[in-house]
Order: C-alpha cells, then sequence, then structure tokens
C-alpha cells in the first residue's frame, strides 16, 4: 500500500511537471536555421515565438546561450538576466505574458566566431509567474551553413552605400510577422530577413547633390538595375507611380506589393531575386522572359513603401505569403574604405558598408 502511495505520488509529480513545461510552447523559425557567414563570423538569424498556454502572467527573467560541437562539449556561452541598474534582459522589448498569449522574439545572440566547430545550439528561458515561481524552457536548435546555389553579382554597378542590411538592428530582420495586423494580411514568415537596400553614391559618399527634397536629387534616381544572375521572370509590376505610397490591403492577395514596381527572377529551384521600388515604366520585361546576368532589368525609383530613391533587393524562396529570406554571397567587389579599398572574390555586405562592382 505504502508502495502504491510512493509510486502516485511520484506520478502526480511528474505530470505536475510535465503540465509546467507544457504552459509555455518555444518554437524556432524558420524551420531550417541557416548560419550566413558574415565578414569572420557566423550568424544565425533566426526567431522564437513564444506562446504562453496558461492564464497565467508570465515574465522572461534570464536567457542563457550555450554553443556546442559535435561532442557536445561547451564552445561557448552567453545570457541575458535581471542583474544590475540596467538589466540586459531589458533590450527584450516584449518578455511578459498577460495570460494566453504568442510573442515573437528575435534571438539576440545571432553572431560568433568563424572558427567555432558548432554543431547544437541549447537556449534556456527562464520565467517567473505571479507567485514568483519559476518556470524553465529549453530549446535545442542545430543550425547548417548556407550553400548558395548561384554566383550573383551586385545588382547595381555604380559605388553604394548599404543603407540598410539586415543585421540585428535592421528593419528588414525586425520584421514581426506575429504582429496581428501583419497576420491579418496573410505574412507568415520574415520574406525579407537577408534584405537590403542600395543606395547609389558619389565619390564623396553623399546620397544626393543638394537637400535630398527632389527625387531627382539624389544620385540613385533612374539608375540601372541589373539581373545579379541568368533566370527567368516569374513576377513583374511596371505600373504603379513614384509617389512613396501602396495599398496596403492589397498586400491579402499579393504578398510583393509593398515594393511597388518590382521584378522577380528566378534561378533555381527555391532561389529567387526580388528587386523592389523600381521606377515606373522602367522595366523592360514580362513574366516568362529569360534574362542574363547583368541585364539591365528596370531602374530605381521610389514606388511603394520607399522613403527615398534606393534599391531593395532580397533572395526569397517563393512568390507567396509563405516565402522566407536567403542570405546573399556576391562576387566580385570591392569594400571601399576611404583611401583603401579591398578586392573581394566572394562575400556578404552588411548595413553601413561602402561597396562597388568590379567592372
Amino acid at each position: 500500500m505504502r508502495d502504491r502511495h510512493i509510486l502516485l505520488t511520484l506520478l502526480l509529480f511528474v505530470a505536475l511537471s510535465m503540465k509546467a513545461q507544457q504552459k509555455i510552447v518555444v518554437s524556432a523559425k524558420p524551420d531550417v536555421i541557416l548560419i550566413e557567414q558574415v565578414r569572420g563570423q557566423q550568424v544565425c538569424n533566426f526567431d522564437f515565438v513564444i506562446e504562453n498556454k496558461s492564464q497565467d502572467s508570465l515574465q522572461l527573467d534570464k536567457l542563457t546561450m550555450s554553443v556546442y560541437d559535435a561532442k557536445g562539449q561547451l564552445l561557448q556561452q552567453k545570457f541575458l538576466d535581471n542583474n544590475g541598474t540596467a538589466p540586459s534582459i531589458e533590450t527584450i522589448a516584449v518578455r511578459q505574458w498577460s495570460g494566453a498569449e504568442r510573442h515573437l522574439l528575435f534571438n539576440p545572440f545571432p553572431p560568433y566566431p568563424a572558427a567555432l566547430p558548432v554543431k547544437t545550439i541549447k537556449y534556456e528561458f527562464v520565467f517567473s509567474g505571479p507567485k514568483g515561481q519559476e518556470t524553465i524552457v529549453e530549446k535545442v536548435v542545430e543550425p547548417v551553413a548556407y550553400k548558395q546555389k548561384t554566383a550573383l553579382i551586385l545588382p547595381l554597378k555604380q559605388r553604394l552605400l548599404v543603407y540598410d542590411g539586415h543585421d540585428q538592428l535592421s528593419h528588414h530582420r525586425r520584421f514581426n510577422y506575429e504582429f496581428p495586423p501583419i497576420k491579418e494580411l496573410g505574412l507568415a514568415s520574415n520574406f525579407m530577413r537577408y534584405a537590403y537596400d542600395f543606395v547609389v553614391v558619389d565619390a564623396a559618399n553623399k546620397k544626393y547633390k543638394s537637400d535630398g527634397k527632389a527625387d531627382e536629387d539624389w544620385y540613385g534616381y533612374g539608375a540601372g538595375v541589373q539581373a545579379v544572375a541568368a533566370g527567368k521572370v516569374v513576377a513583374v509590376r511596371n505600373d504603379q507611380p513614384d509617389n512613396k505610397k501602396f495599398d496596403v490591403p492589397s498586400l491579402k492577395t499579393n504578398a510583393l506589393a509593398l515594393y511597388g514596381n518590382y521584378v522577380v527572377v528566378e534561378h533555381s529551384k527555391g532561389e529567387l531575386s526580388m528587386y523592389g521600388h523600381l521606377k515606373q515604366s522602367s522595366i523592360p520585361l514580362k513574366v516568362g522572359d529569360n534574362v542574363q546576368q547583368g541585364q539591365q532589368i528596370g531602374q530605381i525609383g521610389v514606388s511603394g513603401s520607399s522613403f527615398f530613391p534606393h534599391l531593395h533587393f532580397e533572395i526569397r524562396t517563393s512568390t507567396d505569403h509563405a516565402a522566407e529570406g536567403l542570405p546573399s554571397y556576391f562576387s566580385n567587389f570591392y569594400f571601399l574604405m576611404g583611401d583603401k579599398k579591398e578586392k573581394v572574390k566572394r562575400a556578404t555586405v552588411d548595413t553601413g558598408d561602402i561597396i562597388q562592382s568590379i567592372k
């Protein structure tokens, strides 16, 4: 009888423990987490979707990242916690769940040294409840190195400023597809996870001639955009005015609508290049056309959701609402650093870089 009581107690303890773990579900998105090589670092650009399945109010108090090799040996560990007068955990914008809610958390530890032989990364989340009780949830991911199928050149020949890339602070990276108004439009992932905004600059790295108020004042306005690789045109829009506006509800039926005028070229299955905010009537192409690498496919404009003349460029998996972004490794260009320039055979670029194609 006593043994049976002990067994029942143990079973109840296990059941309660499982229930405590299940009330918070942590998922990693996208399904395949890629490693991007960025200037001597490996970068894991992905998100956590955290769902509170209970009615309890919860708060994230600590997040620890532990990197392991194939033998299970710890290679690196970092954390955010609530220690100090300006706790590092506060750098996470949303860390409270008021009952049954679902929030997106951008991975706050994306880079680690290129030399680390990473196999798995374990994330430990520590939540506190309304009575101070702790709930610990672990999530393990196994990132894989991205292998680009197609050799790419830069989409512009001119001297360029990478005005916004996809680093941790970039608006491309911080696209919250769990935000209710975004979800209502049918967008289910970050299609611009690895996107770029390229701005043409002059020899002094200035973006415009005088004050930049007129579109024509920008050096890039009307500049020719070239295909980064050969492929087939799978989507085109050419009729949108250069007025920096777009119809938000139209995103429900066209996931590319925010780009105004655009061209999408398929290079291989699941690898498409997208060129957005192009100038009205500047695109000499139609769906089904084949293009060659370096062929002009349009001009820089300010159509769609664009504040100023620039080219929005991204590699993505499809043209629909479930599209995911993919990294871009460009070939044969220079990193420009004042009087110095570094010749690059193949690399990705990042926010703030000044670059130019090798002609």
